[in-house]
Order: C-alpha cells, then sequence, then structure tokens
C-alpha cells in the first residue's frame, strides 16, 4: 500500500493526467500518452504525434504590429528507429540582419520507468542556429535522454514584424497524427487568404469573434476574429523516390497577405495580379534595373567585338560560359540579386539571380533576345498559376531566343551544359518576366533523354573472373558525373570502389568534346559463386537495380523522374574450357508508350551475351500509373538480378 501511495504521488507531481484520453494540454502528461505502445491506425509507425497546437496572433508595439506565432507538440517514439525525430527544427525568417526572434522555447522528455514519469528538461544550451538560405534560418534542438518509449513535448514563440508572414500549418508529417490544431487571430486592418492543400473533407473549420478582450490601435476598436482549423486521425506522409517536394503533397494550409486597411481609410491591395506582379520585377533594383546595368557595363565585362561575327548559338554558348567559368555561385538560391552590380563584378561570385541576371544582361548586350524567367526549385515546391503570390518563387533561370527556339539556361553549374538547367531548377514551369502585360508561362520539364549505358566482358576462371567494364552517360546521367568526379582520376576511383571486387586501372576514355558525355572504363576482379559443379554468375554485377523503389499500394501523387531515362547494360561472359551453359534465361520485352524494356541472352560458340535495355519515356508519370510503373520496376529488378549458371561437363 504504501509503495502504491509513493508510486501516486510522483505521477501527481508530474501532472500526470489520470484519463482514459489523450492530453493535448502542455505539461500535462496523461495515462493514454504512457501506454501507447503501438498506434492502432498504422501499426508500423515508429512514432506518433500526439498532438500539434499552433495559433498566430498581432501585438501592438510603439509603430504597429508584431506578429506573435505560438506553438507546442507532443509526440512519442513508438520504436527504436524513431529516434531520428527527436531533433526538432524550427525555421525562422530573416532579411538581411533582422531576424525573427525565438523566445519562451523549452522542451522536456519524459522517460516512465519501475511505475515513474521522469523528466530531463531541455539544457539551455542544446541547440544552434542553421543558414537554411538567403530568408531562412533553422534552429535545430537536440532532446536528451531520448529512447524507445520516450515522450517528447516541446513549445515556443515566435515574434515577427514580417506582417506578411502568418505562419503557414501543415497537419501532416512523415508519423502520423493523432490531433492537430491551428488558430489565427484576424484583426480588422490584415486581410489574409489561405489555400487549403490535400485537407479533402476531413479539415474542420471554425470561425468566431473573441469578445473577451477588446483592442484599440488608432481610434479603431476591435475585436479579434478566431479562425480555427483541426483535423484529427492524419496518417503519416509516406515518401517515396520520384517526388519533387513534400511540400507539394502533404496536408496543410497557407496563408498570404491580401489587403492592408489603413486606419485612415486608405486600402493597399497586396494580393496582387500577374502583370503587376512582373513589372514589380520589371522596375526592382535588383532585379529588372540590375539587369539593365549589366547590360550597359558589358563592354566593360566580355569583348562584344569578338562576338560579332559569331552565329547567334556560338555568342549564347560564349557568354553563358564565359560567365560560368568566371563568376561562382555560393550555392544560395535567390530571386534578387545579393550584390550590386559593382560588387558582383569585384567579387565575382554570388547567388543564383547575381549569376543569371548578370548573364541576362550580357546576352542582351550581345544581341541575344533573352528572358529572365522566375521558379520555385524542386525543394520548394510547385508555382500554383491561379494564384499571383511571390512567396512561391526562390529562383530565377533565363530564357534565349536562338533562331527562334526558346532556350534555358542558368550559368551557376559549371557541370552541366550551356542549352540546360540544372536537375534542381527541372519542376513544372517559370514565369517569364516580360514588359508587356500577357502572363506567359514556360514548362521546365526535360524532353531529352538522359542515358546510362554499361559495357561488361567477363573471363570466367575457377577462382576469380577478370571483368572489363565501360561506361557511357549523356545528358543528365553525364551532369551528375560530372559533378562527382570532373576528370580527376583519382576520384573516379573513389567513386567506383567496391567492397566486393577489387578495381585497377580505372581511366577516363578519350572523348569526344560534347559536354553531355561522360565516358571511364575499368577492370576489376571478383570471385563468382560456385556450388558443387556450377557457377553462378551475375551479368550486371551491382549495376542492376536490387530493390524496387516504389513499396506503396497506392500513390496520390505523381511519379516525378525528373527526365527521360534510358539504362543499357551489356554483359558478355565467355565460357570457360569444360563449362556449358546450364540454365539459359527467357527472353522478355516490353514496349509502349510509357515504358520500354527489352531482356535478352543470346549464345555464340563460347560467348554468352546479355542484354537488358529499359527506357522511361516520359519524365513525369501521373498517379493513375502508379501500379504500371511499380510492376515495370518489379520486371527491372527480375530480369536484372537473374543469373547465368555454368555447369562443368
Amino acid at each position: 500500500m504504501k509503495n502504491l501511495l509513493i508510486t501516486l504521488i510522483t505521477i501527481f507531481c508530474f501532472n500526470l493526467v489520470n484519463a482514459q484520453h489523450f492530453s493535448f494540454e502542455y505539461g500535462k502528461v496523461s495515462k493514454a500518452d504512457i501506454d501507447l505502445t503501438q498506434y492502432e491506425k498504422d501499426k508500423s509507425a515508429e512514432a506518433v504525434v500526439i498532438y500539434d497546437k499552433g495559433s498566430s496572433y498581432f501585438v501592438q508595439n510603439n509603430s504597429g504590429y508584431n506578429l506573435i506565432f505560438e506553438r507546442s507538440k507532443r509526440f512519442k517514439i513508438l520504436k527504436e528507429a524513431g529516434i531520428e525525430y527527436a531533433e526538432i527544427e524550427i525555421p525562422f525568417y530573416r532579411e538581411g540582419n533582422i531576424f525573427e526572434k525565438i523566445y519562451d522555447l523549452e522542451a522536456c522528455t519524459y522517460n516512465f520507468e519501475n511505475g515513474q514519469l521522469t523528466p530531463t528538461p531541455l539544457n539551455a544550451d542544446s541547440w544552434n542556429d542553421e543558414i537554411y538560405n538567403d530568408y531562412w534560418m533553422i534552429r535545430k534542438v537536440a532532446m536528451p535522454n531520448v529512447k524507445e518509449g520516450s515522450i517528447i513535448e516541446f513549445r515556443y514563440k515566435i515574434s515577427s514584424q514580417y506582417l506578411f508572414n502568418l505562419r503557414d500549418w501543415e497537419f501532416q508529417s512523415r508519423i502520423p497524427t493523432i490531433y492537430s490544431e491551428y488558430k489565427a487571430a484576424m484583426i480588422p486592418f490584415y486581410e489574409y487568404i489561405y489555400l487549403a492543400q490535400r485537407t479533402g473533407n476531413s479539415l474542420e473549420t471554425e470561425s468566431y469573434t473573441d469578445k473577451r478582450y477588446t483592442h484599440e490601435f488608432a481610434g479603431t476598436k476591435y475585436n479579434d476574429v478566431i479562425n480555427k482549423f483541426s483535423m484529427k486521425d492524419i496518417p503519416a506522409f509516406n515518401s517515396e523516390d520520384y517526388i519533387t517536394s513534400i511540400n507539394d503533397y502533404i496536408i496543410k494550409i497557407d496563408f498570404q497577405l491580401a489587403t492592408i486597411n489603413y486606419p485612415d481609410g486608405r486600402v493597399e491591395e497586396i494580393m496582387t495580379t500577374w502583370p503587376e506582379l512582373k513589372k514589380e520585377y520589371e522596375n526592382h533594383s535588383d532585379f529588372g534595373k540590375y539587369i539593365n546595368k549589366c547590360e550597359k557595363a558589358a563592354s566593360k565585362i566580355i569583348d562584344l567585338d569578338l562576338l560579332a561575327d559569331k552565329t547567334a548559338n556560338e555568342k549564347f554558348e560564349y557568354v553563358i560560359n564565359f560567365v560560368k567559368n568566371n563568376y561562382s555561385w555560393n550555392e544560395h538560391n535567390g530571386k534578387y540579386a545579393s550584390k550590386s552590380t559593382k560588387d558582383i563584378l569585384k567579387d565575382q561570385y554570388g547567388n543564383a539571380a547575381d549569376i543569371n541576371l548578370l548573364a541576362t544582361g550580357l546576352l542582351r548586350a550581345a544581341g541575344i533576345n533573352t528572358t529572365p524567367v522566375l521558379i520555385s526549385t524542386r525543394t520548394n515546391g510547385k508555382v500554383s498559376n491561379n494564384y499571383p503570390f511571390n512567396h512561391y518563387f526562390n529562383y530565377v533561370i533565363l530564357m534565349a531566343n536562338i533562331d527562334g527556339k526558346n532556350i534555358l539556361s542558368d550559368a551557376t553549374d559549371v557541370d552541366v551544359a550551356y542549352d540546360r538547367i540544372p536537375s534542381r531548377c527541372i519542376n513544372d514551369q517559370g514565369l517569364l518576366v516580360t514588359p508587356d502585360e500577357n502572363v506567359k508561362w514556360i514548362g521546365l520539364q526535360c524532353k531529352f533523354p538522359s542515358t546510362l549505358a554499361y559495357d561488361f566482358e567477363i573471363d570466367i576462371t575457377k577462382k576469380t573472373s577478370n571483368v572489363k567494364v565501360k561506361s557511357f552517360s549523356s545528358e543528365y546521367m553525364a551532369f551528375r558525373l560530372k559533378d562527382i568526379i570532373g576528370k580527376d582520376q583519382e576520384k573516379l576511383k573513389e567513386y567506383l570502389e567496391n567492397e566486393n571486387y577489387k578495381i585497377e586501372n580505372a581511366v577516363f576514355a578519350e572523348v569526344s568534346n560534347k559536354n553531355k558525355e561522360v565516358r571511364y572504363e575499368y577492370q576489376l576482379t571478383m570471385s563468382p559463386e560456385q556450388i558443387a559443379d556450377k557457377t553462378y554468375i551475375n551479368p550486371f554485377l551491382d549495376k542492376a537495380i536490387e530493390d524496387n523503389p516504389l513499396n506503396q499500394p497506392s500513390r496520390s501523387y505523381p511519379i516525378d523522374m525528373i527526365y527521360p531515362t534510358k539504362r543499357i547494360l551489356t554483359s558478355t561472359i565467355i565460357i570457360p574450357e569444360g563449362f556449358e551453359l546450364d540454365h539459359k534465361p527467357v527472353d522478355y520485352k516490353i514496349n509502349n508508350n510509357l515504358f520500354g524494356l527489352d531482356y535478352s541472352v543470346e549464345q555464340k560458340e563460347n560467348r554468352i551475351k546479355v542484354v537488358l535495355m529499359t527506357d522511361f519515356k516520359e519524365s513525369v508519370y501521373e498517379a493513375d500509373d502508379y501500379a504500371k510503373i511499380k510492376f515495370y520496376f518489379n520486371e527491372i529488378v527480375k530480369r536484372g538480378n537473374e543469373k547465368i549458371v555454368l555447369k562443368k561437363i
């Protein structure tokens, strides 16, 4: 009886709510929280969010308002693999050296052991701030004493002077959520619109006037209007390969400042139109006017007389490659130049806008009709052309008209061809910033197939096999390799290192001067698998896909492969004396408008030739095609890993 009393007192001291329901109040852990060992709606879940609650409201200051965002969240680690979710990330906005302020941050890890709930509070120095991009920082918080079964909760506030930045709210994450709620307290001076993404009929909304408090500003009395959004039992977002950004498909609501109503009766429409938005960029000192300055300074940067006798395409190639080779990208995205024209020419490095707006100005000076294109990178999410929101964009590329053909380019990446854009920029569509009022979009999809080919010659011996390998890649497959290894022989060897094989004589082959191709060759030795009097050979070594990257029963969002891809694996196996082919796999073929597969095995004298050709003909497949694409991958895995069996005569 005494031990029972001690246990009850301990539970009471830590605000344990003895109830059959989950607690959605910070600091009050319920019995249901502790008893939760498996989430019944998703028994595979490694962790589960018990509640996630946020609110935004306005607080008066000396000159107007600050926007306050509060958040509190509790989740539980159900399996050891779920410990990875114990690092908390808090994004906060900045412009230059003016930052949003994070305050009242507190967090705690609870572990229920030996009948007691033991809290471990967060230490004051257990976080660090990291730069995410030009406008966002992330505070990363490492929670203490986390293990399987831990309950973690945290809360914080953010004070922002950026009133356009009313916090969006994500109901969904990579783990399931039992309850999610967001409240936005609106005042009459600022009007926002919100866009709900993939909420379906599960989103509950409520709007009411908070009559408990009456505020006054500039002679106007008002009450906050509370807009409440909530959802229950939200499944985890099961992310697979071939997706642009989780932001495109996760269940969330986005807010955008639409109108400012001033106390003196003036009304400022922030919700603009696409023509007005374009005009703002055209007249902006760090965009349109920056391009004009670069164009005027062009004669001091490049030899325009040298370009006089060149064709339009030669001029285009020369200018883009000149910028790539003389100005370095600092790996920061950007839709506005971060430096003056003078500074970019002096420093010779800058963000994406610095580089590409400079290239735009130089191309115009060279007589090339060039237009800047606002885009959103793949990790930033897609742009919806239904709503003229400036925050959709985070990057700028350029489009040049060469002999009547529009060509997209980006001067930030030296490894990508002058008439291509980096794969990070291939994301649906971009907005052309033209001086006229016509709104023009251009598709960013890649129609050029990228090829990766391997040619193996396997000479079988009893103990070891000598293998000669030739590799060819083109387009984006080649750009990726150039980014990793360039033309460095040592980096090539490091790239090819494999614990199962001994790599020898790795060299770049003699290649043409085309910048869309990479060729190299090497040799390796391996030990074939031998069982009794049979030898088992994997004809494509480790270059065939071993597992299907699509593993969900179904999918409600597209399969985005970025670009069409062809893979050609060819293997010639030399049958040693005293052996014969024991098992010949069956030839197999698929060919339709979505995909092609051609698998064949042919023997001529003492040589066996195995070929596997796969061709994904589209860069993006609709969700309705998911079952088909999943099936195709299964066939690739099956054929690519089928072994050739030799038997001793």
